[in-house]
């Protein structure tokens, strides 16, 4: 608990008490705290006698959670029980639909964004005065990207990604509302290629959520994860939950020793959009064959 807490707390229990009952109140309140709090309560009960106690009003934090495609998000759920705290922190789940691969490679994103667009706007509205924080995942990653450079009234406070597809070039600079290493986190598993995927498979997409942006303005995280492994609860407390209260970026022990990204991730990488477009026929094609080989011969074997 922070010392801002802490104060806020005893002035709420001494707010709520007739004042000649306040010391009985302070007495028992501070007998009940860690003796290494006694002297910042001690000053606070003297400031609030003398009628000099003023803390500022503490802000709502709003969490929005946003999905990736072809998802029923379960996860936003389990997240939303572990982080919501009653007074101070609500979690709202947003969806956009089931969004299909065909739609996903395509061109066909606007409704989606839209969606998100009009629900963060709605969830500003409804708690004016507040902080908002979004956590988004795959898909929802490139849906915020969008909105933060055609929606400025939108103010997101913090924004975490994890599974992220945004472009490694992004331009964070650029935004209207500026980004730091304290404001945004990237959550990287080394174990994911599936942004690697979208980048070469479509166009708009890039592979961040395997390699990381490397930029001043945002602080990428590494985990032994692969592409939708974050959503635990000890994910959550441990990396989640501090940074949505604070903004304290809880360092992962995996980014020091992560190994170097394997050839096959490291070639699919580098390999442009338009040639990725071009190999997948060859791929599929590929594929097939090899799948039409495998059966002549088990029924050459069986004969």
């Amino acid at each position: 608990m922070s010392p801002e807490d802490l104060l806020r707390k005893l002035k709420t229990l001494l707010d709520s008490r007739p004042p000649q009952e306040a010391l009985a109140a302070f007495r028992g309140f501070k007998a009940a705290c860690p003796q290494d709090q006694h002297e910042l309560l001690e000053a606070g009960f003297s400031l609030y006698a003398s009628g000099q106690l003023e803390l500022s009003v503490e802000r709502l934090i709003i969490v929005a959670l946003i999905h990736g495609i072809r998802t029923a998000a379960g996860w936003q759920e389990k997240a939303r029980d572990a982080l919501a705290v009653e007074g101070k922190v609500v979690v709202a789940p947003i969806g956009y639909g089931y969004q299909d691969v065909f739609r996903f490679l395509g061109p066909f994103r606007k409704k989606a964004i839209a969606k998100v667009e009009y629900e963060l706007r709605d969830l500003q509205r409804l708690h004016k005065d507040s902080d908002l924080v979004v956590m988004a995942h795959s898909f929802g990653t490139y849906i915020v990207s969008k909105i933060l450079q055609d929606a400025p009234d939108i103010r997101i406070k913090r924004l975490l990604l994890c599974g992220s597809i945004i472009p490694t070039a992004y331009r964070w600079d650029l935004l209207p509302h500026e980004f730091n290493k304290q404001h945004c986190v990237n959550e990287v598993g080394t174990r994911d290629i599936w942004p690697v995927i979208a980048r070469v498979a479509s166009f708009g997409y890039g592979e961040s959520g395997s390699f990381g942006f490397k930029t001043s303005r945002v602080s990428d995280r590494f985990f032994d994860y692969g592409h939708s492994d974050f959503f635990t609860e000890d994910h959550f407390k441990n990396f989640w939950r501090p940074f949505i209260l604070n903004g304290q970026v809880v360092t992962s022990s995996w980014d020091s020793k992560r190994p170097t990204p394997s050839w096959a991730v490291s070639v699919l990488g580098s390999v442009p959009m338009a040639k990725g477009l071009l190999m997948l026929p060859t791929l599929s094609v590929f594929g097939w064959g090899l799948y039409w080989v495998s059966m002549r011969m088990l029924d050459w074997f069986a004969s």
